[in-house]
């Protein structure tokens, strides 16, 4: 196989992690766990993050805490040109010199064999629990918000990769000597025997359960709130505190390194009267632009490209409830580095789309957010489809 096929195999992981932010914006800067093209994933969830929250105003200075529930299914992994990933055809060189006593040099046959056909399947499940906290203080007109997320995930696996056996290339001569023409036959049928048992090795190492605590996500973000505009800026610092095992694939941390993602996001209430009948009653729009900056992992000696992520939201509020989508968009935008990294910069790119329903607890400053995302127009990356269920309250 080729490096690159190596790594794939031993490293996919998803990226299905969501996020919540206290009124509409408070975490709107800082997701819930998020990579670059290693494994083709990255440390940025293919989830969106505004939700009903987007249009809640800013108050209770405090504890607030987000409970979300995911189940994410991943269902296949493309490559560069949005295709179906396959390990690919090559040509193996025969070591025949020995066997033939110096008749047939090695290399003067290969053993040719095709592509294989790769299929994925990947169902999880992730809690995610985040407590934080908003200063009653403020600094330069906002408030400061401190916040942790603590993911756990549950994955399970299935992948196959069937091979076909490879021939010999080119066809021996007929004339040669029988006994020549079989001892090319044999070197030829323990090179299949390898390219087999790497593949069923390889299998072996995918076709795995596993369960735990996933990386550690700790953000700070500044807040203001004038009339009807709201806007947040601040960093998170996704921190390598996951279940990862680099020899194996499936894995709750994506591996020994950190990421660092600053961003913006912004809010805009058009008509925040949503009793009114007016069309832009209750309406509120609202955009995000974060940059991740990742290390070195320090297991594998890879690292993982650079990424921008950007993100926009409308929801309609109708008394305790709203209904609103949004968009994103996860582009790499440095290649890959480090050993194993393919030639071509792997770069990571996605995008995802889909509605939400929120509903907030009357006389209570809570509430629960439903959100349905799929992915779509993927290179380099794993294709997804989510359902999300938060639940977010202030104290």
């Amino acid at each position: 196989m080729q490096q690159k096929d190596k790594q794939v195999l031993s490293e996919m992981r998803p990226k299905i992690h969501p996020t919540s932010y206290l009124g509409g914006l408070a975490l709107a800067c800082c997701t819930m766990t998020a990579m670059a093209g290693e494994g083709y994933k990255l440390r940025q969830s293919p989830v969106g993050v505004f939700g009903g929250e987007m249009a809640a105003s800013l108050e209770n200075p405090g504890f607030f805490g987000t409970a979300a529930l995911s189940h994410t299914s991943i269902y296949k992994v493309v490559d560069g040109d949005g295709n179906n990933i396959s390990l690919p055809a090559r040509n193996l060189p025969l070591p025949t010199s020995t066997l033939t006593r110096g008749a047939v040099p090695d290399g003067t046959y290969a053993l040719t064999v095709p592509a294989a056909a790769i299929g994925f399947e990947q169902p999880q499940t992730q809690i995610n629990i985040l407590a934080g906290y908003l200063t009653q203080s403020t600094y330069g007109d906002g408030h400061i918000a401190f916040a942790m997320n603590l993911p756990l995930i549950r994955q399970s696996r299935t992948f196959t990769a069937t091979n076909p056996a490879g021939t010999i290339s080119p066809t021996p001569n007929p004339a040669l000597p029988a006994a020549l023409r079989g001892a090319i036959s044999g070197v030829a049928t323990a090179a299949n025997a390898q390219v087999q048992a790497a593949v069923a090795n390889t299998l072996a190492s995918q076709n795995a359960d596993t369960s735990g605590m996933g990386d550690t996500e700790l953000s700070v973000v500044w807040i203001r709130q004038q009339d009807r505009l709201k806007i947040a800026a601040g960093a998170s610092l996704f921190v390598p505190t996951g279940n990862y095992n680099k020899d194996r694939g499936p894995n709750p941390g994506f591996g020994n390194f950190y990421t660092l993602r600053p961003g913006v996001a912004v809010s805009y209430a058009l008509n925040p009267n949503h009793g009114s009948e007016v069309w832009d009653s209750g309406i509120t729009v609202a955009g995000r632009l974060s940059f991740g900056i990742n290390s070195t992992n320090k297991d594998t000696n890879y690292r993982s490209g650079n990424y921008v992520y950007a993100e926009a939201g409308i929801v309609k509020v109708m008394g305790n409830w709203a209904i609103g989508s949004n968009v994103l968009a996860v582009n790499q935008v440095t290649d890959d580095s480090g050993t194993g990294a393919p030639v071509g910069g792997n770069r990571y790119k996605t995008y995802a789309a889909g509605p939400f329903i929120s509903y907030k607890l009357p006389g209570k400053e809570a509430g629960f957010n439903l959100h349905f995302s799929q992915s779509f127009g993927s290179s380099n990356a794993l294709v997804s489809r989510t359902l999300q269920l938060r639940f977010i309250k202030a104290w």
